[in-house]
């Protein structure tokens, strides 16, 4: 116990100096492992109280806080980089290719002139920029451009060239034909455009064959026969309530003969000339019974269609006169009427009174060879039935007081006095002027 106090001597004597204690830096020591290292630590005691280990923690510290000064520096330098990426770039200054009007608290800058305009209402389609252009061509120009897209840029161009196919198309694609009044000049053909049948004789017939569709023909049964000729539909054929045409249609798209099926003799033959018409054959004719009025129509009906008179050659006596004058009458060829035979002469006179009826050819009437008969045709086809009268055929008779009795009526007909000037002398002349005005009176 002795020597364990003179160990301990020398510290409590360094506790007595205050000065040596002042400077020196308060350090807290670590506890020793064991009592045997703690004893011999306090054994080998020397002159500084702290080790070499010890007195580097000063340093330690203050490479702590320059190490911390570093890292918070950079963190800040980095916070502040990252702010700066996320700003809002800086605005672009308007340019005459996407601005019209920058307006400031100033005042307003047109940016953006006709050209520019023009390519921007093209370019983004926009018919209210082309209203901002300052008119004539360009504007026109404009609207043209945007016409296959906007109705109101095909009403406002001025071009009829440009304005007619604009319109007509918008008008066929909406179907509405009321578009076409926005058009003069090219106006009808846009109502056709919009309704091909508007003109059409019959109208339920031209819709049937446009659609394709029977049923808007109904129960007529003309309309029926052509809507099933013109698409080639036997089907149709079935909806037509006259059992003869019926047959005939039928027979003639399928090429099979249904005639044969009919019980009467004349239904039978009409059955066969119809069939013959439809599928535009004339051998078809043989099938009808020998002197039958429909083989006669049926032969004729070819040799004018054909513009052949010598298909009637294959009758014989009347029956050939009667396919002649069918086909004069069809054609408008006399000539069918001067091979009627001159001594069949009631055929022969039937055939010219009858043509020069229908096409108001007086002259017409020096065919007939019995002067009596030529007389008679004169005052029928002049006087009596003169509703076709033609005064261009008047200077051709050969009967001078006939001729002159032709441009009179032809004066009255047509109340146009100055025809009086054709007749050949002076008394003809009065003649005409009186009776004309009598006629204007009475």
């Amino acid at each position: 116990m002795a020597q364990e106090k003179s160990r301990y001597k020398p510290r409590e004597k360094a506790r007595k100096k205050p000065s040596e204690a002042s400077d020196r830096i308060p350090v807290a020591e670590a506890p020793p492992q064991n009592p045997l290292e703690a004893l011999e630590e306090k054994s080998e005691e020397k002159p500084y109280r702290y080790g070499k280990e010890q007195a580097k923690a000063p340093v330690l510290l203050i490479g702590i806080l320059l190490i911390l000064i570093l890292v918070i520096g950079g963190g800040l330098l980095i916070s502040l980089g990252q702010m700066q990426g996320h700003e809002e770039p800086p605005t672009p200054l308007p340019n005459k290719t996407n601005q019209t009007n920058v307006t400031t608290n100033m005042t307003n800058v047109t940016l953006c002139d006709d050209q520019c305009i023009y390519a921007r209402a093209v370019s983004t389609q926009n018919l209210s920029d082309c209203q901002l252009i300052s008119g004539g061509g360009l504007q026109q120009d404009c609207y043209y451009q945007l016409s296959q897209m906007f109705i109101d840029a095909c009403k406002a161009l001025t071009d009829d060239s440009r304005k007619k196919p604009c319109i007509t198309s918008f008008a066929v694609a909406q179907k509405d034909i009321t578009l076409c009044d926005l058009i003069t000049a090219g106006r009808d053909e846009c109502r056709l455009a919009v309704d091909p049948c508007i003109n059409a004789e019959d109208r339920a017939l031209c819709l049937a064959i446009l659609d394709n569709n029977a049923a808007l023909c109904g129960s007529n049964s003309i309309c029926l026969l052509n809507y099933s000729l013109t698409w080639r539909n036997a089907t149709a054929c079935g909806l037509i309530t006259e059992a003869t045409v019926s047959k005939a249609c039928y027979s003639a798209i399928k090429l099979t003969d249904k005639c044969a099926e009919l019980p009467a003799l004349a239904e039978r033959d009409y059955c066969y000339q119809l069939y013959a018409t439809y599928s535009n054959d004339y051998t078809v004719c043989t099938q009808i019974s020998a002197g039958s009025d429909y083989a006669v129509d049926c032969y004729s009906y070819f040799a004018a269609m054909r513009d052949d008179l010598s298909i009637c050659d294959i009758f014989s006596l009347n029956e050939r006169w009667d396919c002649y004058t069918h086909y004069a009458l069809a054609t408008g060829d006399l000539d069918g009427c001067r091979s009627v035979d001159p001594l069949a002469t009631t055929h022969r006179f039937n055939c010219v009174f009858e043509y020069a009826k229908q096409y108001g050819n007086v002259a017409a009437c020096d065919v007939i060879e019995q002067m009596s008969s030529r007389d008679t045709c004169y005052q029928g086809t002049t006087i009596y039935s003169n509703q076709n009268l033609n005064w261009t055929y008047c200077k051709d008779v050969l009967n001078f007081d006939w001729r002159n009795k032709c441009f009179t009526e032809a004066a009255k007909l047509y109340d146009n006095v100055s025809l009086c000037d054709y007749t050949q002398d002076g008394y003809a002349d009065e003649a005409c002027r009186i009776a004309y005005e009598a006629n204007k009176t009475g």
